[in-house]
């Protein structure tokens, strides 16, 4: 019991409950909830139950990152093993796609919204054009202890999504800010969907009611967008005695001590935003190693939406278990996915090469910052 509470207080550190969302969000207690901007997450409790063990693919990851150099001019698969092999030795790595910036809830607020009671309404339509790019406030919606602005964005091209507005102004006629403190540096939206002609529809949440009639500006100095990148993985896991030895149990894998034999080949010609850091075979896991080429929130390995596909090339191509591990102040992740079920599917135990074929897609929201002054009134542009 203490390990698995040794566990729990970790995860604690780097997970914090939102009262407003009343959802554990992947952010640290203090820190602003990434869904709907309520600043002063709350500490998960390390006795809580019900809630998710550390992530053994953070640690696994660390170590890996922190012998990458010596892994680069000495063999990689032989220092990758060692140092995932203590952390696998009790367990496999959990599942982990972090919440995302925009937890996408309805665009139309019936009378009692996700965000509580609502108390009064204004249609706007109000807009600004600035670099080619046209902000709309189509609705403001007030309620007991929130406002929610309803925005269109037109002009950023393929992005299907707003993640984050950048110094948000409100104001009244008489110029006077609405909000405590003037402006709002960083907020991330609270759900945003593709709108029509392909422009992009996107929520704001303020924690404060503000009365939609005395609204009279809205300013923007910046824009968070994103789209949604790909990235395929495709190799090949060298086993000659695993499908010979394959129950469903995985008792060959526990048993045996190591494989010398056995190793990790994988390729990824056409990636534009991630490269190949390491691999490993420990146990019943492969495990992918990947650092990104960029800005890590530019890439298939930014956390917002990040998700993991693996797949067996033969078999009929049907998934596998699989999983992505990363940590918020660290740019790569660890990829990982069950060898057992690929050996399962694989049809090379006849020839004794142990040769199992598998794929890996790994898809998640690229963001791109865009700069600019929004400064919309019911005057609209000139």
């Amino acid at each position: 019991m203490a390990r698995g509470d040794g566990r729990l207080r970790l995860r604690s550190r780097t997970q914090g409950w939102c009262p407003r969302c009343d959802e554990v969000r992947a952010a640290r207690p203090g820190a602003a909830c990434p869904a709907c901007g309520q600043a002063g997450l709350l500490a998960v409790p390390a006795a809580q139950p019900g809630q998710p063990r550390a992530s053994l693919g953070h640690r696994a990851g660390s170590r890996l990152r922190a012998l990458l150099p010596a892994a680069r001019t000495g063999g990689v698969v032989a220092l990758v093993v060692a140092a995932v092999a203590g952390a696998f030795a009790a367990g496999r790595l959990t599942r982990e796609t972090p919440s995302a910036a925009g937890a996408a809830p309805a665009t139309t607020a019936p009378p009692f919204a996700e965000s509580g009671l609502v108390t009064a309404r204004r249609d706007l339509g109000w807009r600004a054009d600035d670099q080619g790019v046209t902000v709309t406030v189509r609705r403001a919606t007030a309620g007991v202890g929130f406002t929610r602005l309803q925005l269109n964005v037109a002009g950023v091209g393929r992005r299907r999504l707003v993640a984050a507005i950048d110094g948000l102004r409100v104001q009244d006629a008489d110029g006077n800010d609405l909000l405590p403190g003037g402006e709002v540096t960083h907020l991330n939206t609270a759900g945003s969907d593709p709108g029509p002609g392909g422009t992009v529809d996107a929520d704001v949440v303020l924690d404060r009611a503000i009365d939609p009639n005395a609204l009279a500006r809205v300013q923007l100095r910046g824009l968070t967008v994103a789209e949604d990148v790909v990235e395929h993985l495709a190799g090949v896991l060298v086993d000659p005695a695993l499908q010979r030895n394959l129950t469903e149990d995985g008792r060959f894998l526990r048993r045996r001590p190591d494989c010398r034999d056995c190793r990790v080949q994988v390729r990824c010609q056409d990636c534009a935003t991630v490269r190949i850091a390491g691999t490993a075979y420990r146990r019943d896991q492969v495990l992918l190693l990947l650092e990104p080429t960029g800005p890590p929130e530019r890439s298939a390995l930014n956390p917002s939406r990040r998700r993991v596909a693996a797949y067996g090339r033969e078999g009929g191509g049907l998934e596998l278990s699989s999983w992505i591990d990363g940590a918020d102040d660290e740019p790569g992740a660890v990829v990982a996915f069950s060898a057992l079920e690929l050996a399962a599917r694989s049809t090379d135990a006849s020839t004794r090469k142990g040769r199992m074929a598998f794929e890996v897609e790994i898809t998640a929201e690229a963001e791109q910052p865009l700069r600019g002054h929004w400064d919309i009134t019911q005057r609209g542009p000139p």
